[in-house]
């Protein structure tokens, strides 16, 4: 069995969880203090506009244009739906030669065409020096889990589609479970997730992107300033999988919550996810991780600061 005190070396030192501190003097520029993965218009109690933005890491970008134009539409549905709205459009800013600018569209495409989103607009550079694709989705939600809200005593819930494989083209190391999936498969879990946080089942979220489970999990908790307490051996993960490998992976669609009842269990495996109960968030804010009879500090949050803000 692996010894808990290296898998936690393993994931405090990964690049995907290192790298989110560089964004802590454009924060401090900017006087963000949410630190959400989304963001939020209140329009009027029961309507609320959400969006997300994000770009695709440079190598992924170069190994493979159309998987990279893929995900521009993934990772950014990912993060307007764990708040619960409903993904409506979609727009995107493209650079590079022809060739790659060509794979991204059709990347692009396949998700629009998977996801029923409408592009709403979209720009070319076409003679920059590097290749890129950089987006944006917008939603529509009724009712919101922002990642600022978990309390202490609420429930730590992981819900992971574990129906996948890896397909590893970078340092992000993507297990997708989506391609092989079908639009109506896929609608399905989506609309679970937004229906757990209409009926009140969740109550804080956040999406488990490029930091990994365990970095995701401290994003969520010091957006909060909570921390938690979390069962290693509960984290659903597939069969004969290095936990250690597991834990600074990006599962295509895998998200963290907050709840006050685990009845949203049975709703997420009904749609197709693997959920489970992992731990509680606490009042001190520290992440501390067990596996069998061992228990770590993973990070201190008084401390240590994700975001690059102390």
């Amino acid at each position: 069995m692996e010894n808990l005190n290296a898998i936690l070396q393993i994931a405090r030192d990964y690049k995907g969880l290192k790298r989110k501190g560089e964004i802590g003097e454009v924060l401090k520029i900017l006087g963000e203090t949410d630190y959400d993965d989304a963001g939020i218009l209140d329009i009027k109690e029961d309507f609320h506009i959400v969006v997300s933005t994000d770009g695709i890491t440079e190598d992924l970008v170069k190994a493979d244009p159309w998987f990279a134009g893929y995900y521009s539409v993934l990772v950014n549905v990912n993060d307007v739906v764990v708040k619960g709205a409903k993904p409506l459009g979609y727009v995107n800013v493209v650079s590079g030669g022809a060739d790659t600018r060509k794979k991204i569209a059709e990347g692009i495409k396949a998700a629009l065409d998977k996801y029923d989103l409408k592009l709403l607009k979209g720009h070319t550079h076409p003679d920059t020096t590097y290749e890129a694709i950089d987006a944006a989705v917008v939603g529509i939600a009724k009712r919101v889990a922002k990642g600022t809200d978990a309390k202490p005593g609420d429930k730590l819930i992981m819900v992971i589609d574990l129906n996948g494989a890896f397909g590893i083209k970078g340092w992000v190391k993507c297990f997708d479970s989506t391609l092989n999936k079908s639009k109506d498969a896929l609608k399905h879990m989506i609309d679970t997730i937004v229906t757990s946080i209409n009926d009140g089942l969740v109550t804080a979220s956040r999406d488990i992107s490029a930091p990994g489970i365990l970095g995701s999990l401290a994003m969520l908790c010091e957006a909060s300033r909570a921390g938690a307490e979390i069962d290693l051996t509960r984290i659903p993960k597939p069969k004969d999988m290095p936990l250690s490998e597991w834990l600074i992976s990006y599962p295509a669609m895998g998200f963290i919550f907050a709840s006050k009842t685990d009845r949203s269990l049975k709703l997420f495996r009904d749609a197709g996810f693997s959920a489970e109960v992992v731990g509680t968030f606490t009042k001190k804010r520290v992440i501390s991780a067990s596996l069998k009879d061992e228990n770590e500090v993973f990070l201190d949050l008084s401390k240590t600061s994700v975001f690059g803000v102390n």
